[in-house]
Formats: C-alpha cells, sequence, structure tokens
C-alpha cells in the first residue's frame, strides 16, 4: 500500500527535482585531493502523511533538505556523503525510503557518492529492496549493508550495527567482525576509522551502553591490537561526544533529525577532513547562529603508549 503525501511535501520534492536538474555532473567543483567526506547522522525520514508525523519529527525531512542545500554549496565537493543510521523514523517503510531516496537525489545527481548505513530504526531487507542499486562492499551469510571508502590516506569502513528494529541496542555478528578485522588488516600503512551507527560499549557515557553494540567485547580487543585504526564514530546518541579507549578515539557527531535535549545539543551535520596524522572534525549547525556552528576539532592518531617511569633506584 502505498502512501500519499502531504501538499507541502509533495512541493518540497518537487522543488528537489527541479533544483537537481543544473547539477548534473558539476565539473566546476573542485575534487582535488579526495581527502575530505561529510557524515550525517539519524535522519529519522518518514512517508507518513504530515498530520500523523509527531512533533519532534516534523521538521526532519527540512533538515535534511537543508543539509543538502549547504553540501551543495561546499567549495569542494566531499568524497562521499555517508547517511549513518536511523534513515526512518520508526520502523522502515518503503515509503519512508522513497522519501530519501528523492531528498538525497541532488547529491547523487551532482556525482557525489552517496553511502547509507542501518540503524535500530531500519528495516534491512525494505532498505535492500528500495536501494537495489547500493550494494553492499561485504557478501556475508548473515546479509549485511556494509561499506568501504579508501581515502588517500584512510580506510573507512562503514558497518551495519542493525539488530532489532526498533529495538535501540546494535550488534555486528561474528561474521562481520571476521570480515571488518579483514578489511582493516588489507591496509597496513594507513589509517582506519570505523563508522556505525550504534556507539560501542567501551568509553564516554556509560548511560549510553544500553543502546550500544551487545558484542563490543567480541570485537574491541582485535581492533584494539590494529593499531592502524584510529577511531570510532557513531550517531545513534544524537551528541556531540568524545572519548578514549585503548587509545581509540569514540565520537559521536550531531544528529541531523532532532536533538533530546536543545539545552546540550545541536541539529546538523559534519564535515571530515583527513591527512596521514589524524582527521578534523567540522559541525555545521542548522541554527547558524549556534555557538557550536563553525567549531572544527582535530583528533590525531593513536601514538605509542606513554613509557612508564622507572622505578628510583634504591640507595
Amino acid at each position: 500500500m502505498t502512501t500519499s503525501l502531504s501538499r507541502r511535501r509533495f512541493f518540497q520534492l518537487a522543488g528537489l527535482a527541479t533544483l537537481a536538474f543544473p547539477l548534473r555532473g558539476w565539473a566546476a567543483l573542485d575534487t582535488s585531493g579526495g581527502d575530505e567526506v561529510v557524515i550525517i547522522n539519524d535522519i529519522h525520514i518518514t512517508g507518513i502523511p504530515e498530520e500523523k508525523i509527531p512533533a519532534n519529527a516534523k521538521d526532519d525531512d527540512d533538515h535534511l533538505r537543508a543539509t543538502v542545500k549547504q553540501i551543495l554549496a561546499l567549495p569542494k565537493k566531499p568524497a562521499a556523503v555517508i547517511i549513518n543510521g536511523d534513515l526512518a523514523l520508526a520502523i522502515g517503510t518503503a515509503a519512508d525510503y522513497t522519501v530519501i531516496r528523492e531528498l538525497i537525489a541532488p547529491l547523487r545527481d551532482a556525482g557525489i557518492p552517496v553511502h547509507l548505513t542501518l540503524g535500530n530504526h531500519d528495516v534491512r531487507d525494505i532498505f535492500m529492496q528500495a536501494f537495489p542499486e547500493m550494494k553492499s562492499a561485504s557478501a556475508l551469510k548473515d546479509a549485511r549493508h556494509n561499506g568501504l571508502i579508501d581515502l588517500p590516506t584512510t580506510r573507512l569502513i562503514l558497518l551495519d550495527t542493525l539488530d532489532q528494529s526498533p529495538g535501540p541496542a546494535g550488534k555486528l555478528g561474528a561474521e562481520q567482525i571476521a570480515w571488518i578485522l579483514a578489511r582493516i588488516d588489507e591496509v597496513p600503512t594507513k589509517q582506519v576509522v570505523l563508522i556505525g551507527h550504534h556507539n560501542p560499549q567501551v568509553g564516554g557515557d556509560t548511560s549510553h551502553y544500553k543502546g550500544g553494540i551487545v558484542d563490543t567485547a567480541d570485537f574491541w580487543p582485535e581492533i584494539a591490537k590494529r593499531d592502524q585504526v584510529k577511531a570510532y564514530i557513531h550517531g545513534h546518541t544524537h551528541e556531540w561526544t568524545q572519548a578514549l579507549e585503548n587509545r581509540i578515539h569514540i565520537i559521536s557527531t550531531i544528529a541531523c533529525a532532532y536533538v533530546f535535549n536543545k539545552n546540550t545539543n545541536a541539529t546538523g551535520w559534519t564535515s571530515a577532513r583527513f591527512n596521514a596524522h589524524g582527521f578534523q572534525l567540522k559541525l555545521n549547525t542548522l541554527e547558524t547562529d549556534h555557538a557550536w556552528n563553525g567549531e572544527a576539532k582535530w583528533f590525531f592518531g593513536r601514538q605509542p603508549a606513554p613509557k612508564k617511569a622507572a622505578a628510583p633506584k634504591k640507595k
């Protein structure tokens, strides 16, 4: 059964289609270097009629539209746009993913690769039917939607942490963990950054653990052994937070759809710039006068663990 769009949402999507046409093959954009990507978390888009959308989510499609316009206005085209899970508002439907296709069409028409990961509000089978051209980088028996992005200095590995929808917790599974480790081992001289929707159950605020990756203990010790792994970037918490575990950065970047507490967070998107030494994350808030807008922070790669001071010699 198809769901009709409201009049306002219809014209919003029609406006996107008009906008997309002149952007095809944007040769004028600077694509040199290829070391920048955009990360968008938690878009929570729905295809249900507007009058049925919960109050806190009524502006979600407008937020994504504004984000797309801002990305297209960048002086340098990013190497990729990663939309990191919770694509759908509640439990992903064909109607939800149809609206998402329309909203991200200008990015794809501009020649910008778009990668989608899955969160706890998505439904894997319906997503794969809606985006058949977005093939997974993995071919696992336990079907997962994975991605690989190789930048000049950095490999980004996109995880599928979806376990149950709409249950809050995530899970990788043994087969995906083995695939992740193999992809890390392929690039011993590159830095590796893992990107998944759910937070690992290590580092940061333990109050978030209930919604994190339940099999963290099965993969975290293994990535900690691999010095090229520098960071794990996630969404899910709708917050901007940073932590360290085994000298690996754990970073939650801001949500696009809505925040749980407007006094402590903001909506928007994040640009990420990589080099051989680490990466910079820059916040782009949709409230342009927000104190965080334009805030940039560098995260440097794992350094050797500090040596313990030698015990003083006994006299």
